[in-house]
């Protein structure tokens, strides 16, 4: 059996009034909207691990609502697995987010979802919208999610290169999220390939808020610190994202298989 650590942060950035984030660790979440910075660290074993990123997105507080019932929902699938629940647990948080939308009269509100699920020394991941998940092995970094967003449409279409997806005016907006009626758009995750784990395995969820500010090969290359922890990896991340400006919340999870 192998080992598994992780830590986590989530804070507001230096530009944003609010946290709309928040984070999910095998039952823990950030349960207060108003707090905006909130750390965790969890090394406890157990025959399971169930990890999230959501990232909120809607007028006032509704994005950090959007966010925590997200999360808060996910608590309820923990001691399940998740690849046979997954479809039942996407329903249930739409269904919570999309009524709160009508309480507040038609007001948008959503959020992302990036879910790391390891079970008996495999690892799968599901996403909905541009929080993403990697896998560092090796010294290699891999996505492991795929954005759902119009700028990588675009390049599914062979309209853009994957290159100019980054930089494209249409690399925000959101193809899929929480948050959309189920006459509008009927929400279908990216799943990725199930990942038989290895030693040293590191796994980063993420928000757009450390992917917009922080390059992939900064990440490689914290993510490969010898010596550092998760505790540390996380610290230096965040780190990162302020060194270049931080404008959007930012939250991160790293796990690492000892």
């Amino acid at each position: 059996m192998f080992r598994i650590e992780c830590s986590a942060i989530t804070y507001i950035g230096l530009v944003r009034e609010n946290n709309e984030d928040n984070y999910y660790i095998n039952g823990k979440y950030k349960a207060d909207c108003n707090v905006d910075t909130e750390g965790f660290v969890d090394r406890k074993q157990r025959d399971s691990y169930l990890y999230a990123v959501c990232d909120g997105m809607g007028g006032e507080s509704f994005g950090e609502l959007a966010s925590m019932l997200a999360v808060k929902s996910l608590a309820e699938y923990q001691l399940t697995d998740i690849r046979g629940t997954i479809s039942g647990y996407i329903r249930k948080a739409n269904k919570l987010i999309c009524d709160e939308i009508v309480k507040n009269n038609g007001i948008r509100s959503g959020t992302t979802l990036a879910l790391l699920y390891i079970y008996d020394n495999k690892a799968i991941s599901y996403n909905i919208g541009d929080s993403r998940i990697y896998l560092l092995r090796d010294g290699d970094l891999y996505l492991l999610s795929e954005d759902h967003t119009e700028a990588q449409r675009l390049v599914k279409m062979g309209i853009i290169k994957p290159e100019e997806a980054g930089s494209h005016k249409s690399r925000n907006k959101l193809t899929q999220h929480f948050g959309i009626f189920p006459d509008e758009l009927v929400i279908e995750p990216f799943v990725s390939e199930e990942v038989k784990l290895r030693k040293n395995d590191i796994f980063l969820l993420c928000s757009d808020g450390l992917t917009d500010m922080v390059s992939e090969d900064d990440i490689a290359d914290i993510l490969s610190l010898e010596g550092k922890d998760t505790t540390d990896m996380v610290k230096k991340l965040a780190s990162k994202t302020q060194e270049n400006g931080s404008k959007d919340n930012v939250t991160i999870i790293v796990v690492k298989v000892d």
